[in-house]
């Protein structure tokens, strides 16, 4: 426990005296990170609330998250378009229809149930052939209540490590 401590520390010490190099640093992985979808987001949201608090650990957070999101969506549908065009087109067609007149509500609440692991929530928006603007304000919309809380939850978890 006392080196898990000691580790904390140092971390933090080291982002005290680089602390937009790290931010950009962490931001990066991310991005990266959930560019190719992989579960486990909320260590790293976690993690942004424990070093650098509620309000910069939850604009990196989502931040990351959106664009990784973004990044994995264009992608994918891309190669949906290139590798499999008529399975694409049929199905994104019939998905379209059904939800073309509130896609928008659709997509906020998609985006707000915990239970879906993320690459599964960007494989179903990419083959909804949502717009790229309604992709990231419902992805930040949506997003937003989960990862406040774990933002919040690193930064109660970084209080309690101070005593």
């Amino acid at each position: 426990m006392d080196f898990i401590l000691y580790f904390l520390d140092y971390i933090q010490l080291k982002i005290e005296h680089n602390y937009y190099f790290s931010l950009i640093i962490f931001l990066s992985l991310m991005i990266l990170y959930n560019s190719f979808s992989l579960p486990g987001n909320p260590i790293f949201m976690t993690s942004a609330g424990f070093l650098y608090g509620i309000g910069i650990g939850f604009s990196v957070s989502i931040i990351g998250i959106v664009l990784g999101s973004l990044i994995f969506y264009l992608f994918v549908s891309f190669l949906f378009k290139k590798i499999f065009p008529s399975f694409y087109n049929k199905y994104s067609s019939k998905a379209h229809s059904y939800l073309s007149d509130s896609t928008f509500e659709y997509l906020i609440i998609f985006r707000m149930i915990p239970g879906f692991p993320l690459i599964v929530q960007n494989l179903v928006l990419t083959i909804l052939k949502i717009d790229k603007l309604k992709f990231i304000i419902s992805s930040i919309i949506g997003f937003s209540p989960l990862v406040f809380a774990f933002v919040y939850f690193g930064k109660q978890l970084n209080n309690i490590s101070k005593l």
